[in-house]
């Protein structure tokens, strides 16, 4: 598990450092202060030799596209002669992680020598590469444990296509939950199942939706749920969060031993319901040893989250970080439950 994240010159922010990060940790505050880009780098991080990464966080964005014209956009002030560093300490060893993210620039063909009098933006990052489009990333992961080996792995265009460099498979696991990907359960599901721990997921979806009996992928792949009704019901299709929570079940199922990362975790989960969700993320993660990371907008979502946790796990392994902002600097605040409830009587704003 994650101890300590560190953040430069990704999207808006600057710099940030999280210090004595939880088993769960939920971040608050403003728009525009960087939650979700925050999750955004302990994704990439967690993949940090696996390039496709960034392309899949614009996907949950709303970009499902790629373009050199985006490549930009995942540099401060869409600025790529300043790399994007992303660090980590590991609670158990200690081990201090770093992934460096840099602009890709095409190579020069043979009929296109370099030029000894054309100076490139990118030779702040120490190469010669001369003035063009910038057309992708490149990656540089590097490990305390074994400061020698650098992994480097890239990810541009070349003639029309996505192209990658280097990927290779990493130890730990991670999955981003947001509102666009609430519904991507096939996979999962089936890992589920393949560890015969339905039984568990329906108890646990029971909470919310007492009538449900059973869980199965039809024969296009849809999942539908049994909740006594003449056919089988699309979980989407019903009421009281139940899209949410069964994400939330299958995500924290399928990567035990790893990580889960929840953006806006209120999206829709009535409030009744937030409260019951919060208690099954706390003990899900225990017992399945899962880190977790999310994000809310919602006072009622942090009043869950305070109600579901008692004061020895909430200062233990409940956390809850405030991201503040002023200008170009960031910090992060860590709240008890005892000053957390002092906010919340003063009408602490959230959003």
């Amino acid at each position: 598990m994650f101890n300590t994240i560190k953040i430069k010159n990704l999207r808006s922010i600057t710099e940030l450092e999280i210090d004595n990060l939880g088993q769960v940790n939920l971040f608050v505050g403003q728009n525009s202060h960087g939650k979700t880009t925050l999750l955004e780098s302990i994704f990439f991080l967690i993949g940090a030799t696996n390039p496709k990464l960034p392309l899949n966080a614009n996907t949950f964005r709303g970009l499902p596209y790629v373009s050199n014209k985006l490549w930009e956009t995942y540099f401060h002030n869409m600025d790529p002669t300043i790399p994007i560093e992303i660090g980590a300490q590991i609670h158990d060893t200690m081990e201090e992680q770093l992934l460096l993210i840099r602009p890709h620039y095409p190579k020069p063909t043979a009929d296109e020598p370099l030029s000894s009098d054309v100076v490139s933006p990118s030779l702040a990052l120490g190469d010669s590469e001369t003035t063009r489009e910038l057309d992708g990333l490149e990656l540089t992961y590097t490990s305390s444990e074994d400061p020698t080996n650098q992994i480097t792995s890239a990810v541009y265009i070349k003639n029309g296509n996505l192209t990658t460099e280097g990927t290779k498979e990493r130890n730990i696991r991670g999955v981003f939950i947001n509102p666009l990907t609430i519904y991507d359960w096939k996979i999962k599901f089936a890992e589920v199942q393949r560890k015969k721990q339905l039984d568990e997921v329906i108890s646990l979806l029971k909470e919310i939706e007492p009538n449900i009996s059973d869980l199965r992928l039809n024969e296009v792949g849809l999942l539908e749920a049994d909740i006594g009704l003449p056919k089988l019901m699309p979980p989407n299709l019903m009421g009281g969060g139940i899209a949410k929570f069964l994400s939330i079940a299958l995500a924290m199922f399928d990567y035990q031993n790893g990580i889960v990362l929840i953006d806006e975790l209120e999206n829709g989960l009535q409030y009744s319901a937030q409260h019951k969700i919060w208690e099954a993320i706390l003990n899900w993660a225990e017992g399945l040893n899962v880190q977790v990371f999310a994000t809310t907008h919602s006072i009622e979502c942090v009043k869950a989250f305070s109600n579901s946790a008692d004061t020895t796990l909430f200062e233990s392994k409940a956390k809850l970080f405030r991201i503040e902002r002023k200008d170009e600097k960031f910090r992060s605040v860590e709240y008890t439950k005892g000053l957390l409830a002092e906010s919340l009587e003063s009408n602490w704003e959230v959003r």
